[in-house]
């Protein structure tokens, strides 16, 4: 670990105690977390395929019917969480599917983030 990770881990710590007074808050900040750390993983994956695809941000816009800005926006995890309709409709252009599964939280143990993405071997 670096000497500047280590300063922005303790600015981070000390975000995190200021900002998460209580346990419930603590807890909420951390499911929101990882809804943002899910939804960029899953962007970069869509981008990752469309990189090795050799599509170019253009084609996909042409293909959904939006303009490229949107698509670079989109893929570079900028603006609003995208919901699972346009997740699905970038994979469809992309010639890949989502699969999403629910599943129930383990009794005992730790239990897992609200939402995680996990990678496929291409």
């Amino acid at each position: 670990m670096t000497m500047k990770q280590t300063d922005q881990s303790a600015v981070f710590a000390d975000f995190l105690s200021k900002t998460c007074t209580t346990a419930e808050k603590r807890a909420s900040f951390e499911r929101d977390l990882a809804k943002l750390v899910a939804s960029a993983k899953l962007l970069k994956q869509l981008e990752d395929i469309r990189e090795a695809k050799q599509m170019t941000k253009a084609e996909v816009a042409r293909r959904l019917g939006v303009k490229r800005p949107v698509v670079s926006r989109l893929l570079a995890g900028k603006g609003t969480v995208p919901n699972l309709g346009t997740i699905a409709d970038v994979a469809e252009v992309l010639d890949v599917y989502v699969d999403v599964r629910i599943k129930p939280q383990p009794r005992n143990g730790k239990r897992h983030a609200t939402i995680e993405v996990h990678e496929t071997a291409a």
